[in-house]
């Protein structure tokens, strides 16, 4: 709790399951006594993932995400399952060293420049970030 509130924009990531969107239910329900607390908005971006596009629940889970909360709060992408995690992992290699254009490298690419725009119109840079 004292991380949140001493930080000025809070990135949620949030698996494409179920249980993991009731989390953030309760996580959702913490930052509003902060906010009350700190009398200020605490701006967030909700991050989907471990998103299998090929799995039912996880396309129903993302669907959840995008109706009940508004756009500005939530990225409007997700972070893939890819399994060259794991064999970059075990291999004791960054997968980014290992292969630059995996789906999952380029997602938090695309992640890390969305967040760095937000940063630079807001005037936050190098304030900050709770992760």
């Amino acid at each position: 709790v004292n991380a949140l509130a001493a930080c000025n924009r809070l990135v949620i990531p949030v698996q494409t399951e179920f249980l993991a969107i009731k989390g953030l239910e309760r996580m959702i329900r913490t930052l509003t006594m902060i906010r009350r607390a700190r009398h200020i908005d605490l701006p967030h971006t909700i991050v989907p993932t471990m998103f299998d596009e090929g799995a039912r629940p996880a396309i129903m889970s993302l669907k959840v995400l995008r109706e009940g909360y508004m756009a500005e709060d939530l990225w409007g992408s997700a972070i893939p399952v890819d399994s060259f995690f794991r064999d970059a992992s075990r291999g004791g290699v960054p997968l980014p060293q290992l292969l630059p254009n995996a789906k999952g490298v380029t997602a938090y690419r695309q992640l890390w420049e969305y967040l760095e725009g937000l940063e630079n119109e807001g005037g936050n840079g190098g304030e900050a970030l709770a992760v």
